[in-house]
């Protein structure tokens, strides 16, 4: 007889929670119970079933403390029914509505969704509680968020809540086990939803995507960029000459004002009207031709690059390829369910919009460069360079010419014909560089004058030029320390340090241990993920890692993962199998201590100086607000005596001992 299991479904509203209800009752009903919970009710009920499944990744990290750790849980995606989108198809090509949801980001998913479909033929307008400026439109799109709608729009089209994608329902089924109950059954009715209504938005425009694709196959053999304006002066379609001339993608151009994209003022499009510009340091022509159709008429817009402007941008393009940083991180790559983490990853993304320079202080293996490149590809400098460097890994002598750059013959081995520097190189991009604390003192001065004036000179050059960059530095240094030794100057700190954001050690992150070893575990193995650490790790083995303090914080916690993959044969890991170093501390055995029995060996040492019991403790613990009670302080006692941290002294109570002012100075320095 098969066992039905539980799903939990946590939501923040009562709507979206009974959707999927619903959706999983029809898909699964027969192998599962399903539950619905609000997140405002997790703290007074207790969460019971064989998986909980959030519809939001932020409601995860909020009810995370509320979970037994051994209950697998999951983050829903989402997507737009199709069953209910049919209206969106009769709406007129290129009309703009208003597109109504519950905030920034779901809005955003959502339109995005609407568009992947092939929807992509109205022009969607968000808007969400909190937007600051919207257009009032005759038609407004909503799902399931109507009495959001900031006016009555003559027309509303509400296509339902969203509804779990193909992949979350496969995912819960793998969990839960019974997916070898569905076999392929499982996803017939979704299919046939989408197979419908694909055909509905097929035979509307079966004829109209022939002629495009054949037209596009066309115009991206031509050697030179060719785009299409509509009446508005608005870019409808490209080809990939014209990506390239620009140096940007093609979603960053589509939809875009062609003014702003080649950075040149137009009085007005005329039809047969030629101009010269600067294109990303490329001399181009630029050609205007009016066409005509029935009912409307637009722009074709062809761009060449003129000779005289090739060779440089081949020496440009060459000099820059060794240092431009491709593949870049998003804020969606920065892994944790830390609270406090989460917050510097929001402010983070406040920072990203403006255009201030960001200094990132934090230790080794915390995540700064990662979080240096989401800014990057959160602002709207994305589609430029990303250039980074490392200062420690540069002799004193070599850091200005690797900023600056220099003329041909400026020192013995210089590159003929001279250097781009970095700054050269990001021109309208993003400089990030690390270890900004081993900048050299002289190298500094010019630094704070290129922040200040915008504006660098090469090494052995008499001419400036004006660079447009975003600064972002990061440091594991104290440089209000180095400004008191006269190593690091006080004005180029305020210069940089406009936009602080600290990253938090692993240490501090104690719930982000656990989180991140199944994460990478999971990376690693080919075959069925694990749900639980206990399938990969002996128990002794996670309260270790649990307790560990992670000097290399996550960039540590990979490395053994890596490690540990190479050596697992299936048994589950022991203590044995990790590092020794990991167990050693200058030849002492390391000691591990959670929260409590940290609190209670520091009110130790701020008592030193004379005996303590646990009826002191316990009051300090009052007046502290530490909810600890006199029981668990007696067993506190007791294994930090066993540990050889404390001593006691009879019925004066006990005091701690040199090895254990050792480890507390081990765990804070």
């Amino acid at each position: 007889m098969i066992r039905i299991k539980k799903i939990l479904v946590v939501s923040e509203g009562r709507n979206t929670g009974l959707r999927i209800l619903n959706q999983l009752n029809q898909l699964l009903g027969k192998y599962v119970r399903v539950e619905n919970m609000l997140i405002s009710e997790m703290k007074s009920k207790k969460a019971d079933a064989d998986l909980i499944l959030f519809t939001s990744a932020h409601f995860l990290i909020r009810a995370s403390r509320y979970i037994d750790s051994s209950v697998p849980t999951l983050v829903a995606k989402r997507v737009i029914d199709h069953k209910n989108i049919k209206e969106i198809i009769s709406i007129e090509y290129n009309e703009n509505v208003l597109f109504i949801n519950d905030g920034y980001e779901s809005t955003k998913e959502a339109i995005e969704q609407l568009n992947e479909l092939g929807l992509d033929h109205v022009r969607y307008n968000a808007y969400y509680p909190g937007c600051s400026s919207f257009p009032q439109l005759q038609t407004a799109i909503t799902p399931g968020e109507g009495q959001l709608a900031p006016y009555k729009p003559e027309k509303l089209i509400d296509i339902g809540s969203r509804i779990l994608d193909v992949e979350t329902i496969h995912e819960i089924t793998r969990i839960l086990d019974v997916d070898k109950f569905l076999k392929d059954s499982l996803i017939t009715d979704y299919i046939r939803d989408i197979v419908e209504i694909s055909r509905e938005i097929d035979e509307s425009r079966k004829t109209s995507n022939e002629s495009m694709q054949m037209l596009q196959m066309i115009v991206n053999t031509l050697d030179y960029g060719v785009a299409f304006v509509n009446s508005n002066g608005i870019i409808m379609s490209i080809n990939s000459k014209f990506e390239y001339i620009f140096g940007l993608k093609k979603k960053c151009i589509l939809e875009k004002n062609l003014q702003d994209i080649i950075k040149t003022q137009i009085n007005e499009l005329k039809d047969n009207s030629t101009f010269n510009t600067k294109i990303e340091n490329k001399e181009v022509s630029i050609n205007v031709r009016q066409v005509n159709f029935s009912k409307r008429y637009g722009f074709v817009i062809s761009v060449k690059i003129n000779k005289s402007s090739s060779e440089t941008d081949l020496k440009t393009s060459f000099a820059a390829s060794s240092y431009i940083k491709r593949n870049l991180h998003n804020f969606e790559d920065y892994l944790t369910i830390n609270n406090n983490a989460v917050n510097m990853i929001k402010r983070a993304k406040r920072f990203s919009k403006s255009d201030g320079t960001v200094l990132i202080t934090g230790e080794n293996g915390t995540g700064k460069e990662i979080l240096a490149q989401a800014i990057h590809m959160n602002s709207y400098r994305s589609s430029k360079s990303f250039v980074p460097i490392n200062i420690a890994t540069l002799t004193s002598n070599l850091v200005e010419a690797e900023l600056f750059g220099y003329e041909e013959g400026t020192f013995t081995g210089a590159v003929k014909g001279g250097k781009m520097g970095i700054f050269e190189i990001a021109d309208g991009g993003t400089i990030f560089i690390d270890e900004i604390g081993d900048v050299p003192v002289d190298v500094q001065a010019k630094l704070l004058r290129v922040l200040e004036e915008k504006r660098i000179r090469k090494i052995g050059s008499a001419d400036e030029l004006s660079v447009d960059v975003r600064i972002i530095s990061a440091t594991n240094k104290n440089l209000l320390a180095l400004i008191k030794e006269n190593k690091f100057r006080l004005d180029l700190f305020y210069r940089l340090n406009i936009l602080p954001l600290e990253t938090i050690p692993l240490r501090k992150r104690k719930e982000d241990v656990e989180f991140l070893l199944k994460y990478f575990i999971n990376i690693n193995l080919n075959d069925k993920k694990i749900k639980s650490l206990n399938e990969f790790f002996a128990q002794e083995t996670i309260e270790f890692l649990n307790k560990y303090q992670w000097p290399g914080n996550v960039r540590e916690l990979i490395n053994l993962i890596e490690y540990l993959m190479l050596i697992y044969e299936g048994e589950k890991i022991s203590l044995s199998h990790l590092h020794s170093y990991m167990h050693d501390v200058n030849g002492e055995r390391r000691i591990f201590l959670d929260e409590y029995e940290d609190w209670v060996l520091r009110k130790f040492s701020e008592n030193k100086n004379m005996p303590i019991g646990r009826a002191k403790i316990a009051e300090i613990a009052i007046v502290e607000k530490i909810e600890i009670k006199e029981g668990k302080i007696r067993r506190i006692i007791s294994d930090l005596k066993n540990m050889g941290l404390i001593d006691d002294e009879g019925s004066k109570g006990s005091k701690i001992t040199e090895f254990g002012e050792k480890t507390l100075a081990e765990i804070y320095k």
